[in-house]
């Protein structure tokens, strides 16, 4: 399963996450598992204020307050918490996490499991090839606009 969410990487300067206590409050519904070889995608935990500021995979938890997103963790996919029978929803897993205390095993495992805005910093072309072809794509938008 794909997720995709888009936030402003200029706004946004540290990757803050809130864990919840019921998977109906979260953006995301995570299985942490114990083995790095099942895993979706790796993160590292920090409290490291320049680390924070980087993000990529790298996560800072809050209990209150405000986040980037927010994430329900679950060691257990038969977790009574995510069958809510009097409402008639089942919240779905949408991929397997494991923390690691090494930061350079953190990343994606699972080819085309992506949470770009979320989880992964984007990348922004800042070569000057890169901005003469930004300048191109706001120039030919505005022409088309001015039509």
């Amino acid at each position: 399963m794909m997720f995709a969410f888009s936030i402003n990487p200029n706004i946004l300067k540290a990757q803050t996450v809130i864990e919840m206590m019921n998977p109906g409050d979260a953006n995301q519904v995570l299985l942490e598992v114990n083995d790095i070889s099942k895993a979706d995608v790796v993160v590292y935990k920090t409290e490291d204020k320049t680390e924070v500021e980087e993000w990529n995979y790298m996560w800072k938890f809050k209990k209150w307050g405000f986040s980037n997103f927010s994430v329900y963790i679950t060691k257990d996919s038969s977790d009574t918490l995510l069958f809510d029978a009097e409402m008639g929803i089942t919240y779905q897993l949408q991929g397997k996490i494991y923390f690691t205390n090494n930061k350079e095993e953190r990343g994606i495992k699972t080819p085309g499991f992506h949470l770009e805005g979320v989880l992964q910093k984007a990348n922004v072309n800042t070569s000057e090839e890169g901005k003469k072809s930004k300048e191109k794509a706001k120039k030919n938008s505005e022409e088309k606009f001015d039509e």
